[in-house]
């Protein structure tokens, strides 16, 4: 009898235990995510109508929404979830997702991604946000007068939402200082991404707050990318505007693709342009895989000028499952480094007023010159290192509006004045 009392006497408390985990993982939950709202509130506007947690070690948002105030668009995500391993990881590392630190974290998933065809599209994001030299070698070239895939265009080729889900696995090796990180990026119609790096892990620190991405060592980096007929459908949308059959298409896209590159100071050798070339006339698979010597640190740039992508990075490549044997992709260090102009004796007389005049590029200025440079382009750099281009057409005590040209209008930016870190004027 004391026996049976027992039993029943531990499977009652192991109930109340278990159902006072749950709240307190619940508690902690909703705090968490209501940090993270408050945080963010200024780029994004997020919401969610209830969280759960599951025997697996997962915290599961439902129904979630997030707007991206800068793209002005919605994706709803039915389901968000965060897996620790197992419950008792979960348990053990809800400290650290209330101090906002992906310790513990093994997986995210998000869940059926819908959104509108509204607001900006990627490409164009990517183009105001960084620049449009950033955007080119995703733009949309040997297409008429369309020079992206914008909404419009999406639709005339049938794709009518937008559709995806997103996995990201984390796998830290403390014995080996590396960070595994693994993402799937399923568009549907429109694509399927796999992206494989390892990091040194010491370069990446667990709190969010404290991250400087420039610092961040990347060890190797895989890259897949299936079309899902994706391609079919450009190259048919293209040939209503240019009457190229798909061969055609390829071909003039992959030229006026290397030549922009080239513009941009990425000189394309051509093999890689040939493998540009049979992706979009084939479809299919395209494997990249990054495999350098050293750990490459994201800041260093300079360290590029002058080199071959190809050889720098160890980079392999396949098509389809057969192997491309690329050669040259070179990063033209005149381009981003202009050699210093040559002073003659005639202009060492000359004003600082008149050198500049002659002399065209980016000067700066102090922020209290700017009512003297409306109608003029401009380049603003912000605190947070984002760089704008354009055209200011407003200023006032708080904020100054810049105007950016984009291929089917113009988009006019609102900068707060005590966010700008330097700003320069185009002589």
């Amino acid at each position: 009898m004391n026996m049976k009392k027992n039993v029943l006497t531990i499977l009652f408390l192991s109930a109340v235990l278990f159902v006072g985990t749950k709240a307190f993982i619940a508690l902690f939950s909703y705090q968490s995510a209501e940090k993270i709202k408050s945080a963010l509130n200024q780029e994004f506007a997020i919401t969610y109508s209830w969280l759960s947690s599951e025997l697996d070690g997962t915290i599961v948002f439902h129904d979630l929404s997030i707007t991206p105030y800068r793209l002005k668009r919605t994706f709803h995500i039915e389901r968000l979830r965060l897996n620790y391993g197992n419950y008792f990881n979960l348990l053990l590392s809800l400290s650290n997702l209330t101090s906002s630190q992906h310790d513990g974290i093994q997986s995210v998933t998000a869940q059926s991604i819908k959104g509108l065809l509204e607001g900006r599209d990627f490409e164009e994001w990517i183009a105001l946000e960084y620049g449009n030299d950033f955007s080119a070698p995703l733009g949309l070239y040997a297409c008429g007068d369309q020079t992206r895939v914008n909404h419009s265009n999406l639709r005339k080729m049938g794709v009518n939402e937008f559709k995806a889900s997103v996995t990201l696995e984390k796998r830290i090796d403390a014995d080996l200082n590396e960070l595994a990180i693994a993402i799937t990026l399923d568009m549907d119609v429109l694509g399927e991404t796999k992206l494989k790096s390892t990091w040194e892990a010491s370069s990446i620190p667990s709190a969010f707050s404290k991250w400087d991405v420039g610092k961040f060592q990347l060890n190797d980096l895989s890259l897949t990318h299936v079309d899902n007929g994706y391609f079919r459908r450009l190259s048919n949308f293209c040939s209503t505007l240019t009457q190229f059959d798909r061969e055609q298409y390829s071909l003039l896209a992959s030229e006026l693709w290397q030549k922009k590159l080239g513009e941009i100071g990425l000189d394309v050798g051509p093999v890689v342009k040939k493998l540009y070339q049979d992706y979009l006339f084939q479809g299919g698979q395209l494997y990249v895989a990054l495999s350098p010597t050293k750990p490459f640190v994201l800041n260093q740039f300079n360290e590029l000028l002058d080199k071959n992508l190809i050889s720098y990075f160890g980079v392999s490549t396949k098509l389809n499952g057969d192997p491309v044997h690329a050669v040259e992709w070179t990063v033209n260090g005149q381009h981003f480094r202009p050699p210093a102009p040559v002073v003659s004796d005639e202009s060492k007389n000359k004003t600082v007023e008149d050198v500049l005049e002659k002399k065209s590029g980016y000067f700066s200025i102090s922020p209290y010159e700017l009512e003297l440079a409306t109608e003029q382009k401009a380049r603003i750099i912000m605190l947070d290192e984002k760089q704008y281009q354009g055209v200011i057409v407003s200023v006032s005590e708080q904020k100054i509006g810049l105007s950016q040209v984009m291929s089917g209008g113009s988009v006019v930016y609102s900068l707060q004045r005590d966010q700008i870190k330097s700003i320069e004027i185009w002589h």
